[in-house]
């Protein structure tokens, strides 16, 4: 049996609350693929919490039936701990006078029936600007630790690490790089953020987050930012299922599909929510709606681009080096597959200096950085031609663009 689809069986499972009565027959070799999927998109305490006294899952082998069990305690567990440390902090940070709004995360795990096993990485914080020396200082002064900043740069985003109990942050002054020409003018939708805010509570402590209409279109917009790199995985597909299917009745699905469509994210939107419907046993009336006659409904592409690439499109280092050609597509309306390769070899220098060391410490040799650049393309350009089966990272951006434009994210 497909593993695939024995995945996408259990997760539907997972969502609706409901017994996976088809799993028999499956060997310990289908068993660790599907936890392999599921560790590709960061679900697999999810799925085993709906799998672990399934009969066909008790006949695998003992070892690995332990393997899983374990590593859901350790992920669950220590979910179970960052949740309660940010929360604590959270609380703190509100009587210091701070105001972060708390967006993703842990709202969205707080959806879940068990929400601990929705797993995170980070929590990501949006500030005013002008709170963030008092952030700053206050975080450091709780043992977080962040990159030395540059004088004088004006940052959009700073990351913060707890060495001593390993709570990681972004610290959000916009919410989408300003300068990105393919999503930066997303900040647009969240102007009034901080005037609109609410509270809602979590675990017994109320939070500030965005209101519940600019929190699903963030979950949107901040979905598209990375199918726009390299890809997103299901994970975020259930999170705004999840939002919709809760928070449906508080918004005007009119209103938003209107916003949507302006920024050319209906159709990705839509079709997100499609996979849903056909894969995860929710209806469109549960989530609010009809099923759009006047947009191309057919998801099964999107799922497939989730499925491989995993959690935020990095399965394969090829498709996060694409992520230069569908940015491209994205920002000039009729790229060409010349323009898109050309991007690809020749992207920003803040790309460079980020992925080049030694071009970032000394800006002389960005043009040493750009020879290696082409140098290492044209030698994969000749391993791909002795047939090693993978696929190089403009072939896999050529074909992503072609998503765009089915998604209608990019005209064709």
């Amino acid at each position: 049996m497909n593993a695939t689809n024995v995945f996408l069986d259990i997760l539907k499972s997972a969502i609706t609350q409901t017994e996976c009565d088809n799993l028999d027959g499956l060997d310990t070799d289908v068993w660790i693929r599907v936890y392999d999927i599921s560790q590709k998109q960061q679900l697999s305490p999810l799925i085993y919490q709906q799998i672990f006294s399934n009969p066909s899952f008790l006949e695998s082998d003992p070892e690995f039936q332990n393997f899983w069990k374990m590593d859901t305690i350790d992920q669950a567990g220590n979910q179970v701990r960052k949740s309660i440390l940010f929360l604590m902090l959270s609380d703190k940070m509100r009587q210091n006078g701070l105001t972060p709004l708390v967006v993703k995360g842990i709202v969205c795990r707080n959806l879940y029936p068990n929400p601990d096993l929705r797993t995170s990485n980070d929590e990501d914080l949006f500030i005013p600007r002008e709170q963030f020396q008092k952030m700053d200082e206050f975080l450091r002064n709780e043992g977080f630790m962040r990159d030395e900043l540059i004088e004088g740069k004006d940052y959009q985003e700073v990351p913060y690490k707890n060495l001593s109990n390993g709570l990681y942050l972004e610290l959000h002054m916009n919410l989408f790089a300003q300068e990105s020409g393919a999503y930066g003018h997303f900040n647009e939708l969240f102007a009034d953020a901080f005037d609109t805010c609410i509270e809602t509570e979590i675990q017994g402590s109320k939070v500030l987050t965005l209101n519940v209409r600019e929190h699903f279109l963030y979950l949107v917009c901040h979905s598209l930012k990375h199918f726009l790199h390299s890809g997103f995985g299901i994970r975020q597909a259930c999170d705004m299922i999840y939002f919709a299917k809760n928070y449906h009745d508080q918004f005007d699905w009119e209103e938003i599909r209107s916003v949507m469509r302006e920024y050319h994210m209906e159709a990705f939107a839509m079709n997100v929510l499609d996979i849903g419907v056909c894969y995860l046993g929710i209806s469109w009336e549960e989530m609010g709606l009809t099923k759009p006659s006047d947009i191309d409904i057919d998801c099964i592409a999107l799922l497939d681009d989730m499925l491989d690439g995993g959690i935020f499109g990095q399965n394969d280092m090829n498709r996060v080096h694409s992520a230069n050609i569908t940015l491209n597509a994205a920002e000039h309306e009729k790229a060409s597959a010349a323009s898109g390769i050309a991007a690809s070899l020749f992207p920003d220098k803040e790309y460079m200096k980020t992925n080049y060391d030694y071009a970032r410490k000394y800006p002389f040799l960005l043009s040493a950085a750009y020879i290696q650049r082409i140098l290492k393309y044209l030698l994969k350009r000749k391993k791909s031609g002795q047939n090693t089966g993978e696929k190089s990272s403009t072939q896999i951006g050529m074909e992503r663009v072609k998503l765009l434009e089915k998604y209608k994210i990019v005209d064709k």
